[in-house]
């Protein structure tokens, strides 16, 4: 291969690369799913709480924790029994036995696997009770997970950089057949033989 197909083969790997390593990095995980599911009306207390997310999250050394899961009532109760675990891209959590027909909530907050903190609030009821209403009902002393990262915000700016990212490879892109092109004339024009002068030609 020529230094210059050479050239143009690797500005276009180089765009290649940079899409490649710039669009996983423009959202953050988010919850897949969840036990109880979000509005969920249960029958029974449940036996635990379990959420699902995208990705891998990240724990604080070896301890396996780095989730904050809260279990309110409208009551400002919690009903969570110990601290959340953290497994892969599964939270784990126990809960206190015994709790009543309310409505109640699951607050929690995880870190997403780009370092990002993310949150969010799961509704659900057990029994015929009311479901509970309004984040901010009851905390009771009850310290919900801070929404420190708005997400639709970081979304929105993950779209503009891989916008900008696409439009900075295309200009790559376009250069180097450009400069491909200019320097494959030249290398022609060289290459041509010289016709000299007519004059010497009938010598």
């Amino acid at each position: 291969m020529s230094p210059v197909r050479r050239f143009a083969a690797g500005a276009l790997a180089a765009v290649v690369v940079i899409l490649a390593t710039a669009l996983p990095a423009s959202a953050h995980d988010s919850l897949t799913s969840s036990t109880p599911e979000t509005d969920e009306r249960l029958s029974v207390p449940p036996d635990g709480i379990s959420l699902t997310f995208s990705g891998e999250l990240l724990t604080l050394g070896d301890s396996m924790t780095g989730a904050v899961v809260l279990v309110v009532d409208e009551e400002g109760r919690e009903w969570a029994d110990g601290d959340a675990v953290v497994n892969g891209n599964s939270v784990t959590l126990a809960v206190k036995p015994g709790m009543p027909e309310a409505g109640y909530q699951v607050r929690w907050q995880v870190i997403s696997e780009d370092g990002h903190p993310i949150s969010g609030v799961i509704p659900f009821t057990i029994g015929d009770a009311a479901p509970m209403k309004g984040e901010q009902a009851g905390t009771g002393g009850a310290n919900p997970p801070s929404t420190t990262t708005d997400q639709a915000a970081d979304e929105a700016d993950g779209a503009v950089r891989t916008l900008l990212v696409a439009a900075g490879g295309a200009a790559v892109a376009a250069i180097a057949y450009l400069l491909y092109r200019f320097l494959r004339r030249r290398k022609a024009t060289a290459a041509a033989p010289d016709e000299g002068d007519p004059a010497d030609s009938q010598l």
